[in-house]
């Protein structure tokens, strides 16, 4: 037996237009898939509630339904042939469909069952909620408009259908591969993959954000300053002498937001020391010292420059 359309949605039969609309907002915003994406019951609640209003939301088929019941979508047949007090939602107003017809309490040829093709089954079949039309696509963000979040405006249309244009909210921190769902009424969804470009300044772990940094090996060794890249702008990091390649500084707040909360992700730079590509004679030199220095052994050049200014003192 089908259920009262009233009671789907919580209201009197002598609910207003007003009281009716609401309460189907109310039921809607509580049932909606996007809320309950694991919840079968609830979705299937869903699609009766939008089934409720499609009848009580418009004029004429309320009226059928207060008059026919959930025979509503033959009105027009049951008046023509004289049912007009039918039975309405709320009660039994005495008239029996196999009467009318001369069926009595059977299925015979000529009844009501015949006229409409198949009787029960077919009844209910009619019934059923109306087939959605689903659309899918995709929309590509860049990892700015990712940290600040950001909209499209997107057309759909079937052949046969005028375009219909939908503003689509992309928010803050979404993750790559997110699908975005509408539901811009009961007879058509929207689902939407989205796709983050990639970044040559940063890789995503999350709301985390990695960058490499080019850093001297003299800056490195002895210590120093670089630039580091945020999604704001660019900032300073001091670099401790003694750096070692690969090392990871983790700067607080300033990966990117994090999806469906106030905070933020993380940026941890990584160290990658730069080599020089060329030395000169005298860095050259000086490496070498140092590399003497390190291995504790003597400094040779400084030993021939010693000997070397002995020789001229004696002559």
């Amino acid at each position: 037996m089908a259920q009262n359309y009233y009671e789907l949605l919580g209201v009197n039969q002598s609910a207003s237009d007003k009281e009716i609309k609401a309460a189907y907002r109310r039921m809607a915003r509580k049932l909606h898939p996007d809320v309950n994406p694991d919840d079968q019951r609830a979705q299937d609640q869903f699609k009766k509630v939008n089934e409720a209003y499609e009848v009580l939301g418009e004029h004429a088929h309320r009226k059928d339904y207060d008059q026919f019941g959930d025979n509503w979508k033959h009105a027009d047949q049951m008046r023509n042939m004289g049912g007009g007090h039918g039975r309405g939602p709320g009660g039994d107003g005495g008239f029996n469909m196999n009467d009318m017809f001369g069926g009595g309490g059977g299925r015979s040829a000529g009844g009501f069952a015949d006229m409409f093709g198949g009787g029960r089954g077919r009844a209910q079949q009619q019934q059923r909620p109306p087939e959605i039309i689903k659309h899918q696509g995709t929309i590509d963000v860049s990892l700015e408009e990712v940290h600040t979040g950001t909209s499209r405006r997107i057309s759909i249309g079937t052949s046969g259908t005028a375009k219909r244009n939908l503003e689509v909210e992309v928010p803050k921190g979404v993750l790559d591969g997110k699908k975005i769902r509408l539901r811009p009424d009961a007879k058509t969804e929207v689902t939407l993959t989205v796709k983050v470009r990639s970044d040559k300044r940063f890789s995503r772990e999350g709301p985390n954000l990695r960058a490499d940094i080019n850093v001297p090996l003299l800056d490195a060794i002895l210590g120093g300053e670089a630039e580091v890249p945020t999604m704001t702008g660019r900032i300073a990091l001091n670099i401790p002498a003694g750096t070692q390649n690969g090392r990871s500084f983790k700067i607080k707040g300033r990966g990117l937001p994090k999806a469906n909360s106030d905070g933020s992700g993380d940026l941890y730079a990584t160290i990658k020391v730069r080599l020089p590509d060329t030395l000169s004679d005298e860095e050259q030199r000086l490496y070498s010292q140092l590399r003497n220095i390190r291995n504790g052994r003597p400094l040779l050049d400084d030993l021939i420059e010693v000997l070397d200014h002995k020789e001229e003192s004696t002559e």
